[in-house]
C-alpha cells in the first residue's frame, strides 16, 4: 500500500534545510515543547485498556441478548405447556362428567375428583390437584405432599381466569375447569423449573467466564503486541527529533524508513482488529449454536406434544366406543340383536386398536432404528401380481374394478417391505373409492421409457379429489382422506407414512403425482437393475 504523508519539515530537501538552519532550530524547540506538553497516558495503555473496553461492551451485549432470548423462550414454553395440560385435562373431566352418570358438578367433583387427579397426575407427569366450584380440595395425586397456599389465585381460577405463583424452582397454575351446565371447578397443576433455572445459570456463569477469559487473553496479547508497536513509534519519534534538531539522516534512511515503520504500524492496528473480529464471530458462532440448540430442543418438545395428542386421541376413539358397547350390554344384555351388533363392534374396534398400535410401534422403530433391509434381486411382475390378487377380492365385494398392466422388469427391493407398500396402496386405492362403479388400474412403466433410472408403478384410481395443498399432508402420521374424526370406515392414518419410510429405505419414492375430479394417480418409484 503506498501511503503519502502531509507537508512538513520531513520533506524538505538537503539545500532548503541549510538555508533555513534558524527557522528549524525555532522550531525544534517549539516541538520539543509541543511534545513535552501533550505526554500523558501511554498508548501502550491506551489501546489495551481501549480493546477490553469493546470487549466487555460488546461481551455484555451479546450475554445479556442470548440470556435474553433464553429467558423469554423458556417462559414461553413454560407457559404453552400448561396452557396446553390445563386443556388437555379440562377437556379429560368434562368428558368423564357426559359420559359417566348424570350426577350434579358437586356430586361428580366429590365423587370423582381424587380419582381423576390421580389419573392426570399421570398422564401429565406432574401433581394435580382439583377443587370443585366452591373451592374446596377434592382431589390430589400427591395427597402426602406438602401444599401452598393458593387461596387468592384459586380465586381468579374460579371467575373463569387462570393464575400462576412461582414458588422456588417449582409453577403452581391454577385454571378453570368449565362443564356444560357451567364451572365445573379448578385445576392446580404444579410444574418444576428447576431445569430451566439450571439451563440458565449454566448459560449465564459460561458467559461471565468466556468473557474474562477473551477479555484477560485479549488484554495481555494487545498489551505484548503494543509494546512492541511502541518500540518502533519511540525509534520514529527519536528520529523525528532528530530531524527537528537538525540531524537529517540520509536519503536511505529518513522517509522510506519512516513508511516502512508506519506501515508495520499499520499493520499491527490490523492484526489487533482481526483478533477482535476474530473473537466476535467465535462469540456470535457460540450464540448461534446455542440458539440451534435451543430451536432443536424446541422442535423436538413440539413433535412429543404432537405425537402425545394424536395417539392420544386416536387410542381414544375406539376405546370410548368399547366402553359405550360395554355400558350398553350391562344394561340390555338380554336383548340378542344389542349382544350381536356390540360384539362385532367391540371386535372390529380391537382390531382397529391392535393395528393402530401395530403401526405406531412399527413407524416409531423404522423412524428410529436403522434396520437392515434384506434387498434382492425381484421380478416385478411377479409381485406386482401376486399384491393385486390378494386385493382382488376386496375390490370385488367394494364392487370396484380392477385391471393392471404388468412389465418384466427387476428391481432392488426388499420383498416384505415392497409386498406391504403395495398392499397398502391397492387397499386405500379400495377404501377411498366411488361408492359405485368405481376403478382400479394398476401400470408400471420402466425407467427405459422415463430415463430416470427408476421403475414406476403408478396406481390410478376413481377417488375423491385431493387438493393439491394436502398432497403431502396425507404422508404425515394419523392424517387420512376422511373428515369425520371418528376415523369410522377409516384407516389409522399411518399407512402411508409408513409406505413412504419403507420405500425410502429402499431408495425409492411415494408421492402424488396427480389428483383430479376424474381420479387420483400416485406412484411408486424403486431403483431398476
Amino acid at each position: 500500500m503506498t501511503r503519502h504523508s502531509p507537508s512538513s519539515p520531513f520533506s524538505d530537501s538537503a539545500t532548503q534545510r541549510q538555508d533555513d538552519n534558524a527557522r528549524n532550530t525555532h522550531s525544534s524547540d517549539s516541538f520539543h515543547t509541543a511534545v513535552n506538553r501533550r505526554q500523558g497516558l501511554s498508548l501502550r495503555w491506551k489501546f489495551p485498556l481501549f480493546l477490553g473496553a469493546l470487549l466487555v461492551f460488546t461481551i455484555v451485549i451479546l450475554s445479556t441478548l442470548v440470556l435474553s432470548g433464553i429467558r423469554a423462550n423458556q417462559q414461553k414454553q413454560t407457559e404453552y405447556q400448561l396452557q396446553y395440560q390445563s386443556q388437555n385435562m379440562e377437556m379429560r373431566i368434562r368428558q368423564e362428567y357426559l359420559t359417566g352418570t348424570r350426577l350434579t358438578p358437586e356430586q361428580f367433583m366429590k365423587r370423582r375428583g381424587s380419582e381423576l387427579a390421580v389419573d392426570l397426575g399421570l398422564s401429565g407427569n406432574m401433581r394435580v390437584i382439583l377443587y370443585d366450584a366452591h373451592g374446596q380440595l377434592v382431589g390430589d395425586s400427591l395427597p402426602l405432599a406438602r401444599r401452598t397456599d393458593v387461596t387468592s389465585a384459586l380465586q381468579y381460577a374460579l371467575q373463569g381466569k387462570t393464575a400462576y405463583i412461582t414458588q422456588g424452582s417449582s409453577i403452581l397454575y391454577l385454571a378453570p375447569v368449565q362443564g356444560p351446565d357451567g364451572l365445573l371447578g379448578a385445576v392446580q397443576l404444579h410444574l418444576s423449573i428447576l431445569e430451566q433455572q439450571t439451563f440458565y445459570h449454566n448459560t449465564l456463569l459460561l458467559c461471565i467466564w468466556t468473557g474474562a477469559v477473551v477479555l484477560l487473553l485479549s488484554f495481555v496479547i494487545g498489551w505484548i503486541y503494543i509494546r512492541r508497536q511502541t518500540s518502533d513509534i519511540q525509534t520514529l519519534m527519536a528520529e523525528s527529533r532528530s530531524i527537528a534538531n537538525g540531524h537529517y539522516p540520509d536519503e536511505q534512511h529518513s522517509l522510506l524508513r519512516r513508511r516502512d515503520e508506519l506501515g508495520q504500524l499499520g499493520d499491527g492496528i490490523v492484526h489487533m482488529g482481526g483478533i477482535i473480529s476474530r473473537s466476535i464471530q467465535e462469540l456470535q458462532s457460540e450464540k448461534q449454536q446455542l440458539e440451534q440448540a435451543v430451536t432443536r430442543l424446541s422442535e423436538l418438545e413440539q413433535l412429543q406434544k404432537a405425537f402425545i395428542g394424536n395417539i392420544s386421541h386416536e387410542l381414544k376413539t375406539p376405546a370410548t366406543s368399547i366402553q359405550a358397547y360395554a355400558d350398553l350390554l350391562q344394561m340390555y344384555g338380554d336383548d340378542p340383536q344389542l349382544v350381536h351388533e356390540a360384539s362385532t363392534s367391540i371386535s372390529s374396534e380391537i382390531r382397529r386398536l391392535i393395528s393402530l398400535i401395530e403401526d405406531s410401534i412399527r413407524l416409531s422403530l423404522l423412524e428410529k432404528y436403522d434396520f437392515e433391509m434384506n434387498s434382492e434381486q425381484l421380478q416385478l411382475d411377479i409381485v406386482l401380481q401376486e399384491a393385486i390378487e390378494r386385493t382382488r377380492g376386496k375390490a370385488a365385494a367394494a364392487g370396484i374394478k380392477l385391471t393392471a398392466e404388468t412389465v418384466a422388469v427387476e428391481v432392488q427391493a426388499d420383498y416384505g417391505h415392497l409386498m406391504h407398500i403395495l398392499l397398502n396402496l391397492l387397499d386405500n386405492a379400495v377404501k377411498y373409492n366411488l361408492p359405485d362403479n368405481g376403478w382400479i388400474h394398476i401400470a408400471p412403466v420402466d425407467d427405459t421409457v422415463t430415463s430416470t433410472g427408476y421403475v414406476q408403478i403408478v396406481i390410478s384410481n376413481s377417488g375423491p379429489h385431493i387438493p393439491m395443498e394436502k398432497w403431502e399432508t396425507v404422508f404425515e402420521p394419523y392424517a387420512t382422506l376422511s373428515s369425520d374424526r371418528s376415523r369410522t370406515g377409516s384407516g389409522t392414518g399411518l399407512g402411508l407414512p409408513l409406505a413412504r419410510r419403507l420405500a425410502e429405505r429402499m431408495g425409492g419414492r411415494l408421492y402424488i403425482a396427480s389428483s383430479n375430479p376424474e381420479g387420483n394417480q400416485m406412484i411408486l418409484e424403486l431403483p431398476r437393475i
